[in-house]
């Protein structure tokens, strides 16, 4: 059987040196993942203009993790603890998600692609955690380090995989970022929690029209695979989806 062509975004990073030439990249972590579960990667760079023809021919998406996403996009005067911005990148990832949409194209959102998803479906995101939460969400901990467990509530379509992983109804997960949805109460209507942190914040939610067609976790789960073979279960959600 094909294995899946899976699209993978990459962040903007500047060469050290005189020249500075901008580069573009990804960590090695979310393309093993991807190869493991099934997929094949592919590094899309962050050209907007190109999201129709990545769309029509890559089979999935992986929205990985990354920079914060301008507060524009959802409303929001800019923070002063949000940045750095990457509005070239902002631009791809959005217009990513509208055409994988448009096209019934699975998506699996990582820390900043999960908030990608959340905010192009009308969520308004908390733009620094640690202003109303005591628990640690920005860990400095280095993988495979836990930072919280989160409760897992999925729907019965997600349940079998989960079940199939060894995975209950809550799991230990690290935690890199400080923006994210609040409670689920500010999920918007089209999206659907499926796992919490103690304190209320949203760590995983679908998008089910039909099927799952998309999914965003907070935490990384391409950090904890070695560790752990049960957290492969996103990227084996994704390749199964894109394979149908």
């Amino acid at each position: 059987m094909r294995r899946p062509w899976i699209g993978v975004t990459v962040k903007h990073i500047r060469e050290s040196g005189s020249l500075g030439r901008a580069q573009s990249a990804t960590e090695t972590a979310y393309l093993q993942a991807v190869w493991r579960a099934g997929g094949v990667p592919v590094m899309l760079p962050n050209l907007p203009e190109a999201a129709p023809e990545f769309a029509e021919r890559m089979d999935g998406f992986l929205l990985t993790g990354g920079c914060d996403i301008d507060p524009a996009r959802y409303g929001a005067p800019l923070h002063p603890r949000t940045g750095p911005l990457d509005p070239l990148r902002d631009a791809l990832e959005f217009a990513l998600v509208e055409a994988a949409r448009a096209r019934g194209k699975p998506i699996l959102g990582i820390c900043r692609g999960s908030q990608v998803l959340a905010v192009a479906f009308g969520a308004v995101l908390c733009q620094h955690l640690p202003e109303v939460t005591e628990l640690t969400h920005d860990s400095d901990a280095p993988p495979p380090a836990r930072a919280h467990p989160v409760r897992l509530d999925p729907p019965l379509a997600l349940r079998d995989l989960l079940h199939a992983h060894g995975i209950g109804e809550v799991l230990e997960v690290n935690s890199y970022h400080h923006q994210g949805i609040r409670r689920r109460a500010e999920c918007p209507p089209a999206l659907q929690p499926i796992a919490e942190a103690p304190d209320g914040v949203v760590e995983a939610f679908l998008w089910a029209p039909d099927a799952i067609r998309a999914l965003g976790v907070q935490w990384h789960p391409e950090l904890l695979v070695e560790d752990d073979p049960r957290h492969l279960w996103p990227f084996r959600w994704l390749v199964e989806a894109a394979r149908s």
